[in-house]
């Protein structure tokens, strides 16, 4: 289970693993907190913005096109507002509705951003923090939570610059159909991702890169034979 702020995170760091996974027989389901409503909007995607009526039903029609393209099973979100995630919320509203969703759909492996939220964005970071919270606290005991990195490369890019490879990323997947992940970036036609369609040009080998946060000893066992998660060799 994949637990990210907004339409959109969910290709631009996972794409190819959610693809992947699907491919090997696992059930992936993605929770996203809001519908990403107070987004800026691509001129491309205006069109489709007077058609709908409001930027959250936009983001969410384009999550639905991107989650049936990655093979995606289980789709919710939990109708935060965007860019309003606090701390009260994230000790209360949102930890309980991700113990919920992990409660209800019982993963084996949860996923969500690292604890700086990429760059510091605070609906990514409190998504991180809850999330990392309800791991620990559902009745269900998921067997790992990996914390997603993204490491762009793009120059010229001012909110990316703070992100660098860190040091402690554990496991990375290599985007194997890089034309998959662009095709899924596409479908989110509202946002900017110049930043990732440049790595996924650029960088060689493409990867996504991941933190053991935590596992139990089963975990720990999954990860090692994992045939999508590969260690990092440090």
């Amino acid at each position: 289970m994949f637990v990210f702020a907004h339409p959109d995170d969910e290709s631009v760091a996972c794409a190819a693993t959610i693809k992947q996974l699907v491919d090997q027989g696992d059930q992936v389901s993605l929770v996203v907190a809001t519908w990403g409503e107070v987004g800026e909007i691509a001129p491309a995607a205006q069109q489709e913005l007077q058609k709908l009526g409001s930027v959250g039903k936009l983001r969410e029609q384009e999550l639905t096109k991107a989650a049936q393209h990655l093979g995606i099973s289980k789709l919710h979100g939990l109708g935060f507002h965007d860019g309003q995630i606090n701390n009260q919320l994230v000790w209360g509203k949102l930890l309980i509705n991700v113990i919920e969703q992990i409660d209800n759909w019982q993963p084996d492996v949860l996923i969500t951003f690292d604890h700086t939220g990429w760059y510091y964005h605070l609906d990514h970071v409190g998504i991180s923090i809850a999330t990392t919270l309800a791991f620990h606290q559902a009745k269900h005991q998921p067997l790992v939570l990996l914390h997603s990195h993204f490491q762009p490369s793009s120059p010229g890019e001012r909110k990316w610059r703070y992100i660098f490879r860190p040091a402690s990323a554990t496991h990375q997947v290599l985007v194997k159909d890089v034309d998959h992940k662009k095709i899924a970036l596409a479908c989110h036609a509202s946002q900017d991702l110049s930043v990732p369609a440049y790595d996924l040009d650029h960088r060689q080998p493409a990867t996504e890169i991941y933190e053991l946060a935590f596992a139990s000893k089963k975990g720990v066992k999954l990860m090692s034979k994992h045939t999508v998660f590969k260690m990092i060799d440090k």
